[in-house]
C-alpha cells in the first residue's frame, strides 16, 4: 500500500519533501491497465493489482444526480423558504446562505412532479456541499436531511443528525461530503422531495455557497435508465402473463405489467386452448365419395354423381326423346328410361277390347252405347222399350216418322 502524507487540517500546506515523497509514491502505484470482465473490474500497474467487482444499479442506466440551486426560490412551506433541486444545474453567479447560529442554513424542494415516481430505491444518497467559515478552529459541522413532501405535510426519509460532518478548512471554500442511508421508500407520483442542511456554527458564520463554480450535488439512487414505462414510473418493473379480457391487452398497474391473452371463443379473440386444437386437428383430413357419388378428395373436394349413372340416378340428364323412367319390361328391377310397351297400360274398368285407336265390341247403355251387336236393317230406327235400345222399323204415323228421324240424326244411322 502507497503512503500519502496529509494534514489534519484543511488548508494547512505540506513541505516540499512531503509533496516529492507523496509523487514518487504515487507513480510508483500508478494504475496502467484496466479490465472489465463479467462484472468485474481488474485495475493493474506497477502497484499490486486489485480486483473490484461492480455494483449493478438495480434500475440500469446511471445514478441520477441534482443540484442545488439556490439561486431559484420555490416558494414558502410551512413557513420556510425552499430553494431549488433541480437536475439541471445553474452556473452562473453564486448563490450563498450564511448562518450565525445553530439552525437550519437553507432548504431546498425539487420542482413539481419531480422525481413523478413511485419508490425510491434503497442504498446511499451522497451529498458535495460547499463550505467556508468565518474563521478557523471551533467544531464547526452540518448534517442533511432528506424528506418527501405530498403538497401538504413533510415526512422524514432520513436524517444524518447522529453524524455530523466538521466544517474544518476554515476560511477556504471547501468541497465538504457527506451520505446518508436511504431506506426503500415509497412515493405518490406527484411527491415531491425536500432536503433540510442543520449546521452547527461553534461561534462562527458558516457560509454554504451554489451554483457557478460551487456546484453543490447530490447523487441518488434513482436511475437514467428507464422513467416511464406504459405509463408506470417505477424504476425497477416486472411482467407476468394473465387470460383477462376479450382480446390481447396489457394491464400496467403499479410496478408489473400483466400481457393478458385470453382463450378464444366464439365472443373472445384470443388464444387457441389445448382442448380446441384436439377438436381442430381432428378434423375430416379427406372426403371420399361412394358410387353412384364421386368425390376429388382431399379437405375441399368436388362432388358429383358419377357419369355411367345418368339414366337411373340422375334423372336430369339427357335423355333420348319420348322415353319415360320404367321398371324393366315384364319383370322387378332397376327402373331405366326406354320406350313405353303395352303393358305399362293398366286395362280400363269397361267392356272394351282393340288397340288405343279402334274400340271394338258391345257397348252397354249404361257406359254411353246401345248394348246392339249391330244397326239392324236400313231404314231401322232405335226406340227404348223401357230397358234396352232397339232397332226396328219406323212407324207409320208423322210423329213416329219424326221421332226416327231424330234417332238417326242423334246416333247417326
Amino acid at each position: 500500500m502507497t503512503t500519502i502524507v496529509t494534514r489534519a487540517g484543511k488548508g494547512s500546506p505540506l513541505t516540499n519533501n512531503e509533496v516529492d515523497t507523496n509523487f514518487t509514491n504515487l507513480n510508483d502505484a500508478k494504475i496502467e491497465t484496466i479490465t472489465s470482465t463479467n462484472g468485474s473490474v481488474l485495475i493493474t500497474g506497477t502497484g499490486s493489482a486489485r480486483n473490484l467487482s461492480v455494483i449493478a444499479n438495480g434500475g440500469g442506466g446511471s445514478a441520477v444526480s441534482y443540484y442545488l440551486n439556490g439561486g431559484t426560490n420555490q416558494g414558502s412551506f410551512s413557513g420556510n423558504t425552499y430553494y431549488e433541486i433541480s437536475r439541471t444545474a445553474v452556473l452562473g453567479v453564486d448563490a450563498n446562505f450564511t448562518i450565525s447560529a445553530d439552525g437550519y442554513i437553507a432548504q431546498f424542494i425539487t420542482d413539481a412532479n419531480d422525481p413523478s415516481l413511485l419508490s425510491i430505491p434503497a442504498g446511499n444518497w451522497n451529498f458535495e456541499l460547499w463550505f467556508q467559515a468565518s474563521a478557523v478552529g471551533g467544531s464547526p459541522s452540518f448534517y442533511v436531511e432528506l424528506y418527501k413532501y405530498d403538497g401538504t405535510t413533510f415526512t422524514l426519509i432520513s436524517t444524518g443528525s447522529g453524524n455530523p460532518e466538521a466544517i474544518d478548512g476554515g476560511t477556504n471554500t471547501d468541497l465538504y461530503f457527506t451520505a446518508l442511508a436511504v431506506p426503500q421508500t415509497t412515493l405518490a407520483v406527484t411527491d415531491r422531495l425536500a432536503i433540510r442542511v442543520y449546521v452547527t456554527h461553534s461561534g462562527r458564520t458558516i457560509t454554504l455557497h451554489t451554483q457557478a463554480n460551487n456546484l453543490c450535488e447530490i447523487k441518488t439512487t434513482f436511475s437514467t435508465g428507464l422513467t416511464a414505462l406504459n405509463g408506470l414510473t417505477a424504476q425497477v418493473q416486472g411482467f407476468t402473463t394473465g387470460t383477462s379480457g376479450s382480446d390481447f391487452n396489457i394491464s400496467s398497474v403499479t410496478d408489473v405489467h400483466t400481457f393478458n391473452l385470453p382463450s378464444a371463443s366464439a365472443s373472445v379473440r384470443g388464444a387457441l386452448t389445448s382442448a380446441d386444437w384436439t377438436t381442430f386437428n381432428g378434423k375430416v383430413a379427406s372426403v371420399s365419395g361412394t358410387s353412384p357419388v364421386v368425390s376429388s378428395g382431399g379437405t375441399t373436394p368436388a362432388i358429383s354423381l358419377a357419369s355411367g349413372y345418368g339414366d337411373t340416378l340422375n334423372p336430369y340428364a339427357s335423355k333420348t326423346a319420348n322415353f319415360v323412367l320404367a321398371a324393366p319390361t315384364g319383370a322387378s328391377g332397376v327402373p331405366v328410361f326406354r320406350a313405353v310397351v303395352a303393358a305399362d297400360i293398366p286395362t280400363l274398368n269397361q267392356n272394351t277390347t282393340g288397340t288405343a285407336d279402334n274400340v271394338t265390341g258391345v257397348v252397354a247403355p249404361a257406359n254411353g252405347g246401345t248394348g246392339l251387336t249391330s244397326p239392324g236393317t236400313a231404314g231401322n230406327v232405335l226406340s227404348s222399350n223401357g230397358t234396352a235400345w232397339v232397332s226396328s222399323a219406323p212407324a207409320a204415323s208423322g210423329a213416329t216418322v219424326a221421332k226416327a228421324a231424330a234417332f238417326a240424326i242423334i246416333f247417326g244411322y
